[in-house]
């Protein structure tokens, strides 16, 4: 596969899409290479690429057929010879539009699904799936189940690809859902108490009691979304 930056297509226009990451666990089995073993579905967070567009901090504006790689967190595209490509860090990229859905994009690699918005602010999420299992080999080259289990972060290996990690193990990968708020300034703050006040500092007082009375789950979203709704009604 080959890795290169996203240069400029003429609009086609725009489809709407369905998310097809529905699995909550992939195995990898031992001795099988991730890259190949798991199928698109699961690679990719669409059923297939869309058509869609990359705004610049410039207005300029690209498009092409894009799909988020949920294993890689990378945002991957056709070009006109049909190869797939990953695009690069580039801190120009302001907004990145597949189908119905918005993505922001923080430099220099996430990119953060839109999941709604407010006055003073927008939710955003990334999905992801991390390694959350590698099975350690038993007695003749079986599976010792959950015998060996340790969290860790995505596998990737410096070309974008997913490494072989290790020969005697299976792997288990889960969802992974991470959270963002973004301010009107376009400024990406974390999904906790401290990115709720700094967004909504003139009324910090009120909403420090709010979140500690309701107890708020900041890696909930439904928490997040009742949070930034109660902060909208202050201003």
């Amino acid at each position: 596969m080959k890795f290169i930056l996203f240069s400029g297509f003429l609009l086609i226009g725009v489809c709407s899409i369905v998310a097809a990451q529905s699995n909550q666990y992939v195995r990898v089995k031992a001795g099988q290479n991730p890259t190949n073993s798991i199928s698109f579905s699961e690679r990719y967070q669409y059923p297939e690429f869309t058509m869609g567009k990359i705004i610049y901090a410039s207005s300029k504006v690209s498009a092409a057929r894009f799909n988020y790689h949920l294993f890689l967190g990378e945002m991957h595209f056709i070009n006109a010879t049909g190869d797939t490509l990953a695009l690069e860090s580039d801190p120009t990229i302001q907004l990145l539009v597949i189908g119905i859905d918005s993505f922001y994009y923080e430099y220099p690699k996430t990119y953060w699904q839109l999941v709604s918005t407010y006055h003073s602010a927008q939710l955003l999420i990334k999905r992801t799936m991390v390694l959350i299992d590698r099975e350690k080999e038993g007695g003749y080259k079986q599976s010792m189940g959950a015998s060996a289990i340790r969290t860790t972060s995505t596998y990737a290996g410096g070309n974008g690809s997913l490494a072989r990690l290790d020969a005697h193990s299976d792997m288990l990968f889960s969802n992974k859902a991470e959270f963002r708020l973004r301010d009107n300034n376009g400024k990406f703050h974390p999904a906790s108490q401290a990115g709720f006040l700094h967004i909504f500092a003139k009324n910090k007082a009120v909403v420090k009691q709010y979140l500690k009375e309701n107890s708020i789950n900041f890696n909930q979203e439904a928490d997040l979304k009742n949070s930034l709704a109660f902060c909208t009604t202050l201003l």
